[in-house]
C-alpha cells in the first residue's frame, strides 16, 4: 500500500505519486483524493492520534470497529504492542463478533519496533484468540531491501505500508532527461536525420524518426531485448533476427524463425497536432503493467545484481548513427 502523502513534495506530487505507485503495482493508497480523482482503491488506518485522543486505547478500538467494520485494521504500538495494543485489538474483534460484524476485513498494523518479532508474536495472539484470519500490515519507514530482509526472517506480515521511500526520490532526487533534436521533417514529409555530439558516450544521441520494437521468447514470452529502429523498417517473425550490442558490437545474437515473436510497443498520441490517444483509467493501466512485469525474467527482478535488459540498436539506425558522426569527424578535420 501507498502510504506517503506527508512525505511527499508537495500535495500535486503526493497524489499523482500515489498514482504512479498504484499503477506499479501498490494495491491501493491512503490518499483519498487519488482514490475519488483516479478511481483507484483506498485503504489504511487511524493515526496514533485517534488513539490518544480517547480516555482508553479500547474505547478508540471499538469505536473505529464500529465506524469502519468492513475496514477495520488497528494501529497497536501507540501504547505497548504486545502488552496493550494486540489484547486490546482481540477484544475489539470479540466486540465484533459478538455484535454480529463482519470480521472479513480486520487486522492489525505494526509501526515501530523489532517488526519481525512482533509480527510472529502477534500472530500467535490472534491465531490463538480465534482470529486466524486477522491481517498484520507493516510500516514504518520500509524500503524493497528491509522488506526483504523481514521476509527472510520468516516475519507474519501480509501486508507493506510504505510511505517516504515510495512517494520521494530519496536515492536519486533529480532527473537526468533533456530534450535534443533527432529529427527534421522536411517539407515533402521524410525526416532528415540530426545527431549530438559530446565528449561523454551516453550523451551522442540516436539520430532519425524513431520506434521500439520488443522481442520475447516466443516459449514463455520473457523479454529477449528491445531494438530501436527507424520508422520506415519493418521487421518479420519469419525472417531470422539479428540482435547486436550498440556498444559492444561483437556481442551479437541471431535468433530463427519461430524462436521469436515481435510486438511495437510506441503508439501514437498525437497526429497531426491532434490527440489521437484516449489514456485507460488508472486500474487498466495498473492491470497492463504487472502482466508487462510478468514477461521480465526472474533474474531481471532480483534485487541484488540484476540481469540486464538488453537494448540494441538496428543494424539501419547503427549504420545511419556512423555516418552523421564521421561526416561530423571528417568537417572537423577540414
Amino acid at each position: 500500500m501507498e502510504f506517503g502523502l506527508r512525505r511527499a513534495q508537495g500535495p500535486d506530487a503526493g497524489t499523482y505519486g500515489a498514482r504512479a505507485a498504484v499503477i506499479a503495482g501498490c494495491a491501493g493508497t491512503s490518499n483519498v483524493l487519488c482514490g475519488e480523482l483516479f478511481d483507484v482503491p483506498v485503504m489504511g488506518t487511524h493515526a496514533h492520534s485517534w488513539i490518544m485522543s480517547f480516555d482508553s486505547e479500547y474505547e478508540a478500538f471499538k469505536t473505529y470497529a464500529q465506524l469502519y467494520p468492513t475496514a477495520c485494521t488497528l494501529l497497536v504500538d501507540t501504547y505497548d504492542t504486545l502488552k496493550s495494543g494486540v489484547p486490546n485489538a482481540i477484544k475489539t474483534f470479540e466486540y465484533m463478533r459478538d455484535n454480529g460484524l463482519p470480521l472479513d476485513h480486520i487486522g492489525i498494523r505494526l509501526d515501530s519496533g523489532d517488526l519481525a518479532y512482533l509480527s510472529k508474536k502477534a500472530r500467535k495472539m490472534l491465531d490463538d484468540a480465534g482470529f486466524p484470519q486477522a491481517k498484520i500490515t507493516a510500516s514504518n519507514d520500509l524500503d524493497e531491501h528491509l522488506i526483504l530482509s523481514l521476509k527472510m526472517q520468516g516475519a507474519a506480515i501480509n501486508s507493506w505500508g510504505v510511505g517516504t521511500h515510495l512517494i520521494t526520490a530519496k536515492d536519486n532526487p533529480s532527473f537526468g532527461g533533456v530534450y535534443k533534436l533527432a529529427a527534421i521533417q522536411m517539407p515533402d514529409g521524410t525526416f532528415t536525420p540530426k545527431i549530438k555530439l559530446s565528449e561523454n558516450t551516453e550523451k551522442v544521441t540516436n539520430p532519425g524518426n524513431k520506434k521500439i520494437v520488443r522481442v520475447y521468447e516466443k516459449q514463455n514470452h520473457k523479454i529477449i531485448g528491445d531494438i530501436i529502429c527507424l520508422e520506415e523498417e519493418h521487421f518479420s517473425e519469419d525472417e531470422p533476427l539479428l540482435m547486436f550490442d550498440p556498444q559492444e558490437t561483437w556481442k551479437k545474437t541471431r535468433l530463427k524463425p519461430g524462436e521469436f515473436e515481435l510486438r511495437e510497443i510506441m503508439v501514437p498520441i498525437f497526429l497531426g497536432g491532434e490527440c489521437v490517444y484516449t489514456s485507460p483509467k488508472t486500474m487498466d493501466i495498473r492491470k497492463y503493467c504487472l502482466e508487462e512485469q510478468e514477461t521480465l525474467w526472474e533474474e531481471s527482478r532480483r534485487l541484488a545484481n540484476p540481469h540486464q535488459v538488453y537494448i540494441d540498436l538496428s543494424q539501419k539506425l547503427y549504420d545511419t548513427k556512423r555516418q552523421l558522426l564521421d561526416e561530423i569527424s571528417n568537417a572537423q578535420l577540414g
